[in-house]
């Protein structure tokens, strides 16, 4: 005797597998995932139905045996019926309303983890009493099989609740949200940004270090230094120890150790204190390239000016965050702090070698753009710009200006005064993504507006996040829609959402599939004309650049200090921007720096943690048993007649 149609193990898990596809690998294309899940429940109903006649048809040997089956069978069915109220189809179907979105998000999330416990502790064992009965005993050893496929199903049971008080621990110590470091030290090498100025220059790069002889600082510097005169055969490095090579420590004007100046020629010269202390250095030492970056700019360009304008509710406007109807702002002590609005744009933007400067009516918007704004920004309007503001702005880009224009949902600031120059139209409902969002510290329905994306276009604007394969955070972004064609005007888009995204025309961050449509929706767009409006008798020689984006607050300092792509997104199209496509490449700092991975990397990584860790434990598990039965089975006692 023995357990019969064996197969049906492999049908049930197929089953779970197609339900799994279809609820989060394939979830927003609507007809596969609704196959995918149909199939999937109906393979693990038909394995559970033809499961429950195989027992009741076993004889009293086999009926142990199939009693294991039986019950694994029946847990894995439920967890999967338990699934349901966690989804937005499950709550649905019950009719069930909730008075706030907390109370929904908590229903949810019992089900969800409730069915994935009993998921994981049905299925295991029904594995493993498989692998048991796949081992097999003689034909007149019905019982020791019974014991063995007994035995080992209650090895992978426990094996289940180990690695669930694993999750449950992984689960309380992010809770308790406690972090160490450590690190010893760890100098930020060159990035793409800083090798492309050194190989644009005309001549090589000096660079001097002014370090006694032995040193461990200045031996982090040399690796820095040699690896950027190995990528781009530019960099003539020198060592001098300051109070004794007197002449050079006097053309570099060097007035102590612990040094590192950059010089281009005889008389162009700039310096980076560092330090002699490695301890004091270790900051220094990981942001190194973004201070070198930015000295390379004041040696290789004079430093531009970058206006923000203000006066309608943009988010450099302080006076904004106490406006009624601003829209939804964070508080300044929460989200600024006591420095001015947009601080960590501002210091990146320096970085560049660019000088900010707000510009509102009393700074003479409504009169022109001063001639040396190298770019303008508008940055979350929440009111429409007086037409002589507009007039402004039109002549700027008539004569060549480039512009970056941030949006936001639930403002009066609309395209009209730019229609001109924007062949497109702006959405205002806020685009969400049911799972392809940031979960905040307080998890609410609402937090599917904190959307994040990995699709980017070639346009050099976001080449940096594009080869990255990482991805940009957005705040309740809006969208851009396919407008009139304006002839003389070239459009390419830059950034789209998650596949499965959809714009929430009603506000209440669930999907509508009546009303609401799922997708790919446009956040990013670049347009450029090659020649300026008028540009014949004047000595301009290149053509408007305007950047769109569908959100403002992914600039914000929040978002920009966060292990995403929004720093890269900024300073690429800050570049492109300025016409400065060769500098354009990531800056590396090791004070904040993302793992990146591509799409298919972050899948694989993802998988192996979830799955590989609880199957190595369970391997370990089997093969213990498995080591245990070769010693010896008992043979059965034979009766006595």
């Amino acid at each position: 005797m023995g357990v019969k149609r064996p197969w049906l193990t492999w049908v049930l898990v197929a089953g779970l597998v197609s339900v799994f596809a279809g609820a989060r690998i394939f979830a927003g294309m609507e007809v596969l995932d609704t196959l995918l899940v149909v199939v999937g429940v109906a393979a693990v109903g038909t394995a559970k139905a033809l499961r429950a006649l195989s027992w009741r048809a076993a004889d009293k040997d086999a009926r142990g045996m199939e009693t294991v089956f039986m019950l694994g069978y029946a847990g894995c069915a439920l967890a999967l019926v338990g699934f349901a109220p966690a989804t937005e189809f499950g709550v649905n179907l019950l009719g069930l309303e909730f008075d706030a979105a907390r109370a929904e998000l908590r229903f949810k999330r019992f089900f969800l983890v409730g069915s994935s416990i009993l998921l994981v502790c049905s299925l295991l064992p029904v594995l493993a009493a498989q692998w048991a009965v796949s081992k097999g005993g003689s034909a007149g050893a019905a019982s020791v099989d019974t014991l063995r496929v007994r035995r080992t199903a209650g090895g992978a049971l426990s094996a289940s609740f180990l690695a669930l008080s694993l999750i449950f621990i992984g689960y309380i110590t992010t809770e308790f949200n406690r972090s160490a470091d450590f690190s010893y030290n760890k100098t930020a090498m060159p990035g793409e940004s800083t090798r492309q100025i050194v190989l644009n220059m005309d001549g090589p790069l000096r660079a001097a270090l002014f370090y006694p002889e032995v040193n461990e600082v200045k031996d982090q510097l040399l690796d820095y230094l040699n690896e950027l005169a190995r990528t781009t055969g530019k960099v003539v490095i020198e060592e001098y120890d300051r109070f004794v090579d007197i002449e050079a420590a006097r053309e570099w004007q060097a007035g102590g150790q612990g040094s590192l100046y950059l010089g281009r020629g005889e008389d162009a010269k700039e310096s980076i204190y560092v330090g002699l202390d490695i301890d004091d250095a270790r900051g220094s030492l990981r942001v190194l390239d973004s201070q070198v970056h930015e000295k390379l700019l004041q040696l290789s360009r004079e430093r531009r000016s970058v206006y923000l304008t203000t006066g309608h509710g943009e988010l450099n406007d302080p006076l904004a965050l106490e406006e009624p109807g601003a829209g939804p702002r964070p508080n300044p002590g929460e989200f600024y702090g006591p420095q001015l609005p947009l601080q960590e744009l501002r210091e990146w933007l320096a970085v560049l070698n660019y000088r900010v400067s707000d510009i509102g009516i009393g700074e003479g918007l409504a009169d022109a753009i001063p001639d040396d704004a190298a770019m303008l920004m508008i940055l979350g309007p929440q009111r429409p710009f007086y037409e002589p503001e507009l007039d402004a702005v039109r002549r700027y880009l008539d004569r060549g200006g480039s512009l970056l224009l941030a949006l936001e949902t639930g403002s009066e600031f609309t395209l009209d005064g730019l229609r001109d120059y924007l062949p497109f139209d702006f959405e205002p409902a806020m685009t969400l993504h049911d799972q392809a969002h940031l979960p905040s510290s307080n998890p609410s329905l609402a937090d599917r507006r904190l959307i994040h994306t990995q699709r980017f276009t070639t346009h050099p604007s976001v080449m940096t996040a594009s080869r990255s394969g990482g991805a940009t955070l957005l705040v309740g972004s809006g969208s851009f829609a396919e407008g009139d064609e304006i002839p003389g005007i070239s459009t390419q888009v830059t950034i789209e959402s998650a596949l499965g995204s959809y714009a929430d025309l009603n506000g209440n961050y669930t999907f509508d599939d009546d009303t609401e449509e799922r997708g790919l929706y446009v956040l990013g767009v670049a347009v450029e004309r090659e020649e300026p409006m008028g540009a014949a008798g004047d000595d301009a020689d290149t053509g408007m650049r305007l950047l769109a984006l569908a959100d403002a607050e992914m600039f914000s300092d929040q978002a920009l200090n966060r292990p995403n792509l929004n720093r890269f997104v900024l300073l690429d199209g800050v570049r492109w921007l300025d016409q400065e496509e060769a500098f354009i490449g990531g800056i590396v700092s090791e004070e904040d720096i993302p793992v990146l991975h591509t799409r298919e990397e972050n899948v694989v990584w993802f998988y192996a943690i979830i799955f590989g860790a609880p199957g190595a434990l369970l391997a370990l598990g089997l093969g213990m048993i498995y080591a245990r039965s070769k010693q010896g089975v008992p043979e059965p006692k034979a009766s006595s007649s």
